[in-house]
């Protein structure tokens, strides 16, 4: 045989074995559906720790766990013992985030794998995910925090079957320190990821996250109710003086429209009030209502009708506080 044949023929068998790996490869990355065309998936979820939940962004900064379990016969081994392989080179659930914004994978990508065909993915994922709340009840809201994932395929439609009875565990440790998380569970419902498409298999953890309110309780709301008490010595201060009336009056205003900028930060622009925007209107109301009294008495006293100025300073006394406490009790407790 000629040099020039078996050149040929090397080159011919090189060509059938890169074709035969490409083609096992490509079956190896298809999906090990079952008898009933689906993927039996187990889907558990650890949160490590929530850092922070930033109700201006629509964010919160959590660190978590998942872990997906399935079995591919085609991976199944004479060896003994478990092997690590890429999950880029198999067929393994592609895991997405819905809500993922700026979050990093912790841990290699690479799946446990048994002799007999059964593979571990575990990944670790920190950053921020979206987390749009509804904060009416702000500073007394609790939320459900949602994480979406689904699954996503390049191999066409895949009906994906997460196993029943999912594990859920939360750390103990968490460093949010204004926010208790109470609970967490997960829901396998299809995800709508478009309008436009038929919703998708995937798996949604949740967790219960309760503001703890004794910080806005006593460097807020308390602090606000003795500025508006502070507009209220006008009533006890005689008539006559209208440049200390006035000046208590305007401080007081003063103050309820700085509470109101650096409360701004807080939350996010929303069409609609929270409890605490109930109270600091009804509190600015007060304190502007407070320097209409004195304008008024002051008016009285300049037509020497000093009698009718301290019948309204008295009727004032009791009236103001009445007023302020049907504010807080409609704004936080109705």
């Amino acid at each position: 045989m000629s040099s020039t044949s078996k050149f040929i023929l090397v080159l011919l068998g090189l060509s059938l074995g890169a074709s035969g790996t490409a083609s096992a490869q490509e079956a190896l990355t298809s999906p090990p559906v079952d008898e009933s065309g689906a993927v039996k998936v187990d889907v558990s979820f650890l949160l490590v720790d929530v850092m922070g939940v930033h109700d201006a962004d629509q964010e919160v900064s959590a660190d978590l766990f998942f872990r997906l379990n399935w079995t591919d016969p085609r991976l199944s081994s004479d060896e003994d013992g478990s092997r690590f392989l890429k999950v880029d080179e198999i067929w393994s659930p592609n895991f997405q985030s819905t809500t993922g914004r700026s979050t990093r994978e912790m841990l290699p990508r690479l799946a446990v794998v048994d002799a007999e065909g059964n593979a571990s993915y575990t990944q670790r994922l920190t950053g921020r995910f979206g987390a749009p709340t509804f904060l009416a009840d702000f500073p007394f809201d609790e939320h459900d925090l949602s994480f979406p994932f689904f699954f996503a395929t390049s191999q066409g439609v895949v009906d994906f079957d997460v196993n029943e009875g999912p594990i859920v565990e939360i750390s103990s440790l968490l460093s949010t320190p204004d926010w208790e998380i109470t609970g967490g569970e997960i829901s396998t419902e299809p995800l709508p990821i478009s309008a436009a498409l038929p919703p998708v298999s995937g798996a949604t953890f949740t967790i219960h996250a309760k503001r703890i309110t004794s910080h806005y309780i006593w460097n807020t709301i308390i602090p606000l109710i003795v500025i508006v008490m502070m507009s209220w010595t006008v009533f006890w201060a005689p008539p006559a003086q209208i440049a200390v009336q006035f000046g208590f009056s305007a401080t007081s205003i003063l103050t309820v429209i700085a509470y109101r900028f650096a409360l701004a930060n807080q939350v996010p622009p929303l069409s609609y009030s929270t409890r605490l925007d109930a109270f600091l209107n009804g509190a600015f109301i007060l304190a502007f209502l407070a320097l209409v009294e004195v304008i008024i008495t002051a008016r009285l006293i300049y037509r020497e009708r000093v009698a009718t100025a301290e019948r309204v300073d008295f009727h004032a006394r009791w009236l103001f506080p009445v007023v302020l406490s049907s504010i807080a009790l409609r704004a936080f407790f109705l």
